[in-house]
């Protein structure tokens, strides 16, 4: 960051990590960057195919994602993408319109798989999760079990839940992973079904065991430390703690960017009543509370969603169920208010952890010629 005063430069301020593991000071924080955003793109586009929690503008958000990371691999920062012809491809697809919302989407998804693929090249260590004997109580919570594995039939690899199914007696939904042989067979399938299980919708990943692993090596948790195996068994990725919580930091800041760039657009004239932005306001100011719990949870303190809005308000003053009905009529001011609280989530959680710290600036010279 350049460090300026009326015009003049006088230095260079740098953050450098306080945490002392090795395997940070080695992250090149461009690539770092890059990783967290197209995982970010990337990890919601099940989501967009079953629940059909996509638009125009959503795919061509895809669009831009694969845009940048092939500008970054022409340009030497991440060469091992050359190879995918991430510019052309991305330009034919977008110029293609005699295809279906789900063939498009399918073709971002294996784009997106790609690259995730060639950037998650970390060695860390793997665990082996298998599904135990299921309590009377997992089964009548997760009864869905035995239709899932029914509809994928011997393509099934696993089942793994996760979320607040898992960790509380109040949930909104299901967050479930569908680990298979053949992805985009199951996500034909389901697209736009939107399953529900006891009125409760299932939030649905699909993943082949490898793709999986790759998500995992650029995700900030470690799956075997909070999710449960219902069925079968698969690979998951051990992360050392650094490693998660710069993660999650990462996470936070694109996250802020992007809800900087939802605040502007929400300040052009009033909006038609089926624009569908409206449905991402909701998302949106929600993010601080994800921010929270994400970082807390890769710190092993997995805090129930009560606990961690109660959290917010005492530490950051920010009170997202209130902003989120505010945002229902009036969006602007609920954003700026998340946006800025995700910034003082960060803040905060940092005088906590200490994992970054400003470097005292340098004197920039410049040659007088």
């Amino acid at each position: 960051m350049d460090r300026s005063v009326g015009g003049k430069d006088c230095g260079v301020l740098q953050l450098a990590w306080t945490n002392p593991e090795s395997e940070l000071n080695l992250l090149d924080l461009t690539r770092f960057w890059l990783e967290s955003v197209t995982f970010l793109a990337g990890v919601t586009l099940s989501a967009a195919i079953v629940q059909s929690r996509h638009s125009k503008g959503t795919i061509g958000s895809k669009y831009d994602r694969l845009w940048e990371a092939g500008v970054l691999a022409d340009c030497g920062i991440a060469p091992e993408l050359q190879v995918l012809g991430l510019l052309p491809e991305v330009k034919s697809l977008a110029d293609t319109t005699n295809i279906s919302d789900v063939d498009r989407l399918l073709r971002v998804r294996g784009l997106f798989m790609s690259v995730l693929t060639k950037l998650a090249c970390s060695r860390d260590a793997l665990a082996t999760m298998r599904a135990g004997a299921l309590t009377t109580a997992q089964k009548d919570r997760f009864g869905f079990v035995d239709s899932l594995r029914q509809d994928c039939g011997s393509k099934l690899r696993a089942l793994i839940v996760y979320g607040s199914s898992i960790s509380g007696s109040s949930f909104a939904d299901y967050d479930v992973l569908v680990i298979v042989d053949d992805p985009e067979s199951f996500l034909r399938r389901f697209a736009g079904t939107s399953p529900t299980w006891d009125g409760k919708e299932l939030n649905i990943g699909v993943y082949s065991p490898e793709e999986l692993v790759v998500m995992q090596r650029l995700s900030g948790d470690n799956l075997a430390d909070y999710g449960v195996c219902l069925f079968g068994e698969t690979l998951a990725v051990c992360k050392p703690l650094g490693q998660l919580i710069a993660r999650n930091f990462s996470f936070g800041v694109v996250r802020q960017r992007q809800q900087l760039g939802m605040l502007s657009r929400a300040t052009e004239p009033p909006l038609p009543s089926d624009d569908d932005r409206r449905n991402l306001y909701d998302y949106f100011v929600k993010i601080p509370a994800n921010v929270a719990k994400g970082t807390f949870g890769a710190m092993g303190n997995r805090l129930p969603k009560e606990a961690v809005l109660k959290w917010l308000r005492d530490e950051v003053k920010f009170d997202a169920p209130l902003e989120q009905q505010r945002a229902v009529s009036d969006p602007v001011r609920p954003l700026a208010a998340s946006a800025l609280a995700t910034g003082a989530v960060l803040e905060t959680l940092n005088e906590r952890l200490k994992l970054v710290h400003p470097v005292e600036f340098v004197p920039v010279q410049t040659e007088v010629r």
